[in-house]
């Protein structure tokens, strides 16, 4: 780690003449960025910088600084010795044009943002309705397959152009996304679109064995127009975010699944609290089950959660759905997307949690991903 920050350094010191300088000494300045959560800054050579190139020589030993830095260059797209460096522009507000996304929307951008509803959290299986634009970044993914509804899997939409969903959900014959939606039954509910899919890309290591990289990203045909009910959520992209420890708290999931094991998917999209469990718990359920299968099954590439009492928990239909917690950040209430449905033993089963793909472990993966939007 102590290399790694050197030879940043070096770079910084070294560079004749200066990455990102023009010839008559002025700075370019690169594209717009966002790192941490909640600055908005421009990518640049890291000595043209003094906030971070300052915070460099004082760190240069610090390992989570060298995480950072590693971050934020990725951010950037990994040129050269590039950050993200703040500036004081003002805030900026969701984009919806016809500019290809190919980095993570900002809180000051509106990430994660929900119109003001009545709570109803005594809420799928065991859950309740949710109310009308309650989660406005959730889709379903629609297959040609010839079925009376062509929606098997879920979905969250994270940039204009990009959901990220269950690796198992990936199939041939997936060829859309609905956004927008509420009631299946109606179109007067709520105004749905449905957006082709261009290009979907499962994580190269998933396991289907074990579960293990049940993650993909679909990257739509063109960018969504974003409303009350079409909405971003945001990632945990930051160093604080990616490896923080969720085990006790009770995020949301939601989804148009099944409501019982055996049963009928909900016509209705549907929302359930649940308690992240630390992932022994999985680790020690699912070995009672024979549903074990190696060690790093119940790594950290996973989440663990649900009710042990057994009643409450996703279903068949849900796959690839969001898990949400909020967070405050820069003073604001926002949500964030830390786990994909991924699987369980059968549904609500007691003593069986379930097993969520973690987007903090992935968050590496899916920041490269979008940086390859075609």
């Amino acid at each position: 780690m102590k290399l790694e920050l050197s030879v940043f350094l070096m770079i910084a010191y070294l560079a004749t003449p200066m990455l990102g300088q023009l010839n008559d000494g002025r700075v370019s300045r690169g594209p717009s960025c966002q790192f941490p959560v909640g600055k908005i800054g421009e990518c640049v050579d890291i000595k043209n910088c003094a906030f971070v190139f300052n915070e460099l020589k004082m760190r240069r030993n610090d390992s989570n600084f060298a995480k950072e830095l590693r971050a934020s260059n990725l951010i950037c797209g990994r040129v050269g010795s590039h950050v993200c460096c703040p500036t004081d522009s003002k805030p900026v507000k969701l984009v919806d044009d016809d500019e290809i996304p190919r980095r993570l929307p900002t809180v000051e951008e509106g990430c994660g943002s929900k119109p003001k509803i009545k709570k109803s959290f005594k809420t799928i299986i065991g859950g309740r309705r949710s109310r009308k634009s309650s989660w406005p970044w959730i889709a379903l993914l629609g297959y040609s397959d010839g079925s009376s509804s062509p929606f098997k899997c879920g979905g969250t939409l994270i940039t204009a152009r990009h959901v990220i969903t269950a690796a198992h959900c990936i199939k041939d014959n997936l060829m859309f996304v609905r956004l927008g939606e509420y009631n299946l039954m109606t179109d007067s509910e709520a105004q749905h679109v449905d957006i082709p899919i261009a290009k979907k890309v499962a994580y190269p290591h998933y396991t289907r064995r074990n579960g293990r990289g049940d993650i993909a990203l679909l990257y739509l045909e063109r960018n969504v127009q974003f409303t009350n009910t079409i909405k971003p959520i945001c990632m945990p992209s930051s160093p604080t975010l990616r490896t923080k420890s969720y085990v006790s708290s009770n995020p949301f999931v939601a989804g148009w699944g099944r409501t019982r094991e055996g049963g009928d998917p909900s016509n209705v999209l549907r929302e359930l609290r649940i308690p992240v469990l630390s992932n022994e718990v999985c680790r020690t359920q699912y070995a009672k089950v024979n549903r074990k299968f190696n060690e790093e099954q119940f790594d950290n590439a996973v989440l663990c959660a649900g009710v042990l009492s057994g009643g409450k928990d996703t279903c068949y239909g849900d796959s690839g759905g969001p898990l949400m917690i909020s967070e405050m950040v820069s003073n604001q209430m926002r949500y964030y997307l830390i786990g994909v449905v991924s699987y369980s033993v059968g549904c609500a089963r007691p003593e069986i949690p379930g097993v969520y793909s973690s987007t903090q472990y992935f968050m590496d993966w899916v920041l490269e991903m979008l940086l390859d939007t075609p």
